[in-house]
């Protein structure tokens, strides 16, 4: 009796440790090519000229800087690696070295346009004298496709366009072309993070209060990349007609992260439903959501 049970233990922690592997599975990724053209100098007409003098009288001007163009490639490689479930290899796969079965990719793109703008801006000191100084704000538009190394689709695409954020004026146009590239390398990895969640699994209930479930602990810890803080939604999922149906009923949030494998989580939304899918015995799917 006492094999049959080890047995079955046995048994139990080895599908649990082919559920993780399986589930977060670390996707292989090559780099490809990043294209950037220097765009090219455009012919004076009378539109261009009016807008010029407009600029010149506000104090605005653009510029592009084709010298940062191996920056942003480096920096995008090192967004997509800094991805939990994706890393980049050092070159690009070769033929038979990436098995039938396995989940593989290649990244290619467009580097759209690397530019700073700069401005001229007065000030006027304590004593009333006026002082002139200039200010610059970079921007960086960027197309990474991620393609299925089999087949050459592209499962993910990533724009980033830099001219759709608030950046802050900075003193030099080094600083703040740097700035536009991190803010690049950051949107590029948080939406790869969400396109290839992490994916875990209840594993007891902890403090319930009034019929609600205050924590949890997750099967998610060190190894895994998770971070006091981290959040996830928690869905139930069934089966209809022959399709994964799921229904977000609450959140989750990491306050301490207790081992290679396990977390505590505190249920910031949903504790009433999440307590009640815990009773009884639903099948419920977390997944990370930053």
């Amino acid at each position: 009796m006492k094999k049959i049970l080890l047995l079955i233990a046995a048994l139990a922690v080895t599908t649990f440790c082919q559920a993780q592997i399986e589930k977060n599975v670390i996707l292989r990724v090559s780099r490809g090519e990043i294209t950037y053209v220097q765009p090219v100098e455009k012919k004076e007409t009378v539109g261009r000229v009016i807008g010029s003098i407009i600029k010149g009288a506000i104090g605005l001007e653009s510029e592009p800087h084709p010298e940062f163009a191996d920056n942003v490639r480096t920096a995008i490689s090192g967004a997509i690696g800094r991805a939990r479930r994706l890393v980049v290899t050092d070159s690009q796969f070769l033929e038979g070295e990436v098995a039938p079965d396995e989940p593989a990719f290649i990244f290619d793109g467009s580097i759209g346009s690397i530019s700073c703008a700069s401005r001229s801006v007065e000030t006027t000191d304590d004593k009333g004298r006026k002082h002139t100084h200039m200010e610059y704000r970079g921007v960086v538009t960027v197309t990474i496709n991620i393609k299925d190394v089999h087949t050459d689709q592209i499962v993910k695409t990533v724009n980033f366009n830099g001219s759709e954020y608030d950046y802050n004026w900075i003193e030099s146009p080094e600083k703040a072309i740097g700035n536009a590239i991190i803010r690049m390398e950051n949107y590029i990895t948080n939406d790869l993070n969400l396109s290839w969640p992490l994916y875990a699994s209840i594993i007891e209930g902890n403090s319930v209060k009034k019929d609600k479930q205050k924590e949890v602990y997750i099967d998610l810890g060190e190894m895994n990349g998770a971070f006091k803080g981290m959040t996830f939604n928690v869905y139930t999922v069934k089966v209809v007609a022959g399709r994964e149906a799921k229904r977000e009923i609450g959140r989750l949030k990491i306050t301490e992260v207790m081992g290679d494998d396990v977390s505590l989580c505190k249920v910031t939304k949903g504790g009433i439903d999440i307590k009640n899918a815990l009773d009884a015995g639903a099948e419920l799917l977390i997944t990370s959501t930053n």
